[in-house]
């Protein structure tokens, strides 16, 4: 009688093993295939990348950001709500950075670039699919407002950490927040939203159409992005932002959540997955227009993505 409890229960675990090993492949696989696919074409093909670049970030992306806003069931309330935890998780892990500069001498270049190598989630190319795989529509209704709201951040104290002496004027960081397409689109959504002015059928359906090319273009460029990065001999600095990046930001990020929403809420999923991702590869571009120690960036980019093979399985299991 009691072996075959035991057997019967070896065999429950072992179905349940076999379903979160499936469920995490469905989620997983996609992304890194398609990673694979820019992957394999920046290596071997001759490509123009800054126009599909430019594509993504002036068509597809701000169509997706405004797609999902619109036909969102979130309240204002909500996406305010939202996007105050992006800029609080980001202030937090700020002076978190601060202090460990301070305790550990970090020179001020060195702080700066510790940040953007660690301090940037890459939210949208990379963790809007695995939200889109993992919790549907839905999940996908939460993240853009974290991704928009991360955009926001990149745009604004991502310059400032990348001008090494942080003196780039307000002015000018001013100039390019509001010339963010996306940015203007998520404005528009939310104006529209607020008012409660319908969007028409046709404008909804084109957006809904544009919106679907963002997420497969966006995670193909990464992987082309990625094959171009050289990794420099910096271990330290490599291994001390991805530790950072895939362990610290996401538990401050927790920390906050649980401060804000219930522990089995989507929202606390769906944004702990998004701030768990690795680092942002706008950083990296960042890093090269303001000379922030370019091959530091990229290097702890690339290394980071591909840790995360191991860290966002792990977390979706437990999310699950």
């Amino acid at each position: 009688m009691i072996i075959n409890i035991q057997i019967n229960l070896i065999d429950v675990l072992l179905e349940m093993i076999v379903l979160v090993i499936a469920e995490i492949l469905n989620v997983i696989l996609p992304v890194f295939l398609l990673l694979g696919i820019g992957f394999f074409i920046g290596k071997y093909m001759t490509l123009h990348s800054k126009s599909i670049s430019d594509l993504c970030i002036y068509v597809f992306s701000p169509a997706l950001f405004f797609h999902s806003v619109t036909v969102s069931s979130l309240e204002l309330n909500d996406l305010a709500k939202i996007a105050g935890f992006a800029l609080l998780l980001f202030a937090c892990y700020a002076v978190f950075i601060q202090i460990a500069a301070f305790v550990f001498k970090w020179e001020l270049a060195y702080k700066n670039t510790m940040m953007l190598a660690s301090g940037f989630p890459n939210t949208g190319n990379y963790g809007l699919p695995i939200v889109l795989f993992a919790f549907g529509d839905e999940g996908v209704a939460i993240a853009i407002i974290y991704v928009v709201t991360q955009s926001f951040l990149m745009n604004s104290a991502g310059i400032y950490y990348a001008s090494s002496n942080g003196k780039t004027s307000q002015k000018d960081i001013f100039r390019t927040i509001i010339r963010m397409p996306g940015f203007i689109a998520i404005l528009t959504a939310l104006f529209l939203k607020l008012v409660q002015i319908p969007v028409p059928q046709s404008i909804e359906n084109a957006s809904g159409l544009l919106g679907q090319a963002a997420i497969p273009t966006m995670l193909t460029l990464l992987g082309v992005t990625l094959a171009s990065i050289q990794i420099k001999n910096v271990i330290k600095f490599i291994a001390t932002a991805t530790v950072l990046k895939l362990a610290i930001f996401p538990l401050i990020a927790y920390l906050l959540l649980l401060l804000l929403y219930p522990a089995a809420s989507l929202e606390t999923r769906v944004l702990l997955l998004s701030a768990a991702t690795p680092a942002a590869a706008t950083t990296t571009l960042l890093a090269i227009n303001f000379k922030m120690n370019p091959d530091m960036v990229s290097s702890a980019m690339f290394i980071s993505t591909v840790a995360s093979l191991i860290t966002i399985p792990i977390l979706l299991v437990a999310l699950m």
